[in-house]
């Protein structure tokens, strides 16, 4: 009985830790100065960061992917604002790790990157190894294949986040290692009007 306990309670310990390598992250802090990084917009061209990023202060959302109704939920409420926060001299990107030909699918207005590659979330300190369990979950239970959708074995995905930067650096963060918790749009458009 005893030896099943412990066998149990060791069990539960290793699914819950699956995810908590999110918790491990090291984010960008404000005033810090935002790294280089190549993109690829939806033609699988490569873009510069800091040339996206140059023309105005920029808003960037990293999300995990089109296949994430969290993501695709909060992209749209940012989408039905994107004219305010242009009226108030700011863009909006989306930076994914969904592959280019993937960025379709997330059907937004706002410009939608692909960082397949991490470069930009490992350089903003985002990304987390998805678990060979939460991999085999996410692809039995769910029919998600996280390298059909960036294109990589990686099994990396970015922590959701949103950065607001302006001269490549970092006016404000908002991380949250728990996907389900973005930050309101209503939030985001007083953040912009005191900045």
């Amino acid at each position: 009985m005893r030896f099943s306990t412990i066998l149990c309670l060791l069990f539960f310990l290793q699914i819950s830790n699956a995810q908590d390598a999110r918790f491990d992250i090291c984010p960008l802090k404000v005033g810090m100065e935002i790294p280089e990084a190549n993109l690829f917009n939806q033609t699988n061209e490569k873009v510069q960061l800091s040339k996206i990023t140059a023309a105005k202060p920029t808003i960037l959302i990293f999300y995990r992917g089109a296949w994430c109704g969290y993501c695709t939920k909060h992209l749209s409420e940012l989408n039905d604002a994107k004219t305010e926060i242009e009226n108030l001299g700011y863009q909006i990107i989306g930076i994914t790790v969904d592959q280019a030909d993937q960025l379709k699918e997330s059907k937004s207005e706002i410009p939608v990157y692909s960082d397949s590659d991490l470069e930009a979330s490992t350089g903003f300190g985002l990304d987390w190894k998805v678990d060979d369990q939460l991999f085999n979950k996410y692809l039995e239970k769910y029919e998600l294949d996280l390298e059909a959708w960036s294109g990589q074995k990686h099994h990396s995905l970015p922590v959701p986040a949103v950065f607001i930067v302006q001269d490549n650096k970092v006016l404000f963060q908002y991380v949250n290692p728990d996907h389900s918790k973005r930050l309101k749009v209503s939030t985001l458009l007083s953040i912009l009007k005191t900045l």
